[in-house]
Formats: structure tokens, sequence, C-alpha cells
């Protein structure tokens, strides 16, 4: 009995849990991916509420140690209207602010496109499918 109650949960994901393991195997990538991966820190996850083509992003804002030794800001989108294609940037406009992110004409990322939170969840999870530790 108690296995058929475990079947059921595992498949009964939610849309919830679904935008999370999302998340987080893009933020164990972007981790993997860094100069530094054990100085990357995850500030935020989100997703999107949908476009008008029933479409979600997932953006992400980060930062890792660059060649310096400094810390340097990046983010990174999902973009649904583009099939999920995953772009980084890491070059703002000298105000904290990166254009296709969260400046400009086509910006998923704005404030007011943003639906749920998920870096508390994502980089929890992440931190189990992270490949590199140096």
């Amino acid at each position: 009995m108690n296995l058929l109650f475990a079947l059921i949960l595992m498949f009964s994901a939610t849309e919830n849990d679904v935008q999370v393991q999302h998340a987080a195997e893009t933020v164990a990538k972007l981790h993997d991916s860094m100069l530094d991966p054990a100085s990357f820190v995850l500030d935020s996850a989100f997703v999107t509420k949908p476009d008008k083509h029933g479409n979600v992003s997932y953006c992400y804002a980060f930062r890792s140690h660059n060649r310096m030794g400094g810390y340097s800001d990046g983010r990174a989108l999902e973009d649904g209207g583009d099939h999920g294609r995953l772009s980084v940037y890491n070059q703002d406009n000298e105000a904290g602010r990166f254009q296709r992110y969260h400046v400009g004409w086509v910006a998923p990322c704005k404030g007011k496109n943003l639906d749920r939170d998920l870096t508390d969840e994502a980089a929890g999870l992440a931190k189990t499918l992270y490949r590199k530790d140096k």
C-alpha cells in the first residue's frame, strides 16, 4: 500500500514542481559553466507570467568570481518565446540593468512580468545537481 501511495505522489507532480526542477537544472548548468564554480551565488530565480502564446520564461540573477578575483554580476534568461533558448548576459548598462533581460522592448524579466520566485527551492535542489565544485 505504501508503494502505491509513493507511486501516486511521484506521478502527480504539479506544474510548480516541474518549474522548480527545470530552474534547478538550469542553475546547475550555470554553476558548472562558471570560471570558479565554488564562488557561484544565485541571487534570484523567477518564472514569468505566460505571454500571449502561453509561454513562460525563466529569469536568473547570479554572481561569481571573475578573473581579477572580484565578483561579477550576471543574468540568464530562458526565453519561452524563443523555445527556451538560454541566453547569459554579463554586461550591464552601468546602472545595474541588463539589455534584453529587464531593459528594452523585448525583456521578459521586467518586474511586471515576474510570476513566481523559485530562488530558495531551485538553489537547494541545484546543489544536488552540480557536477563541478572547483
